[in-house]
């Protein structure tokens, strides 16, 4: 019987550390997605905030978001693809991916406010 679950526990660890290779080159995503006009307002003040803190120039940044959108999309490691649609206005969307070769993408409609979150390996 203790032989049977050694070769079984020996086994399933043996396809566990198979696996490894496949699953260790990827990438984990989350994203927040407003759900009422006041998270919405909170994500653009926070990338206003983000773009102002990162050099951008203020009077581009809030004349921006005056218009109705605004969007950041920022990028650190290598091979990533990422894209921000905006169409309409009132639009607030943040893509941040980190690491390498990640895909990400954002589409809002108007009054959307989206942040995601991509980490790759």
């Amino acid at each position: 019987m203790f032989k049977k679950v050694i070769i079984a526990a020996t086994l399933a660890a043996t396809t566990a550390v198979a696996a490894l290779p496949a699953a260790a080159q990827g990438q984990i995503s989350f994203g927040i997605s407003a759900q009422t006009q006041e998270e919405r307002d909170l994500i653009a003040l926070g990338l206003i905030g983000y773009q102002l803190a990162n050099g951008g120039d203020p009077a581009e940044v809030l004349t921006n978001a005056a218009q109705g959108n605004i969007g950041v999309v920022h990028q650190e490691g290598n091979g990533h693809n990422g894209a921000l649609v905006q169409g309409g206005t009132g639009n607030a969307g943040g893509l941040f991916q980190f690491g390498n070769n990640t895909n990400g993408a954002i589409a809002q409609n108007g009054g959307d406010g989206d942040l995601v979150f991509t980490f790759g390996w």
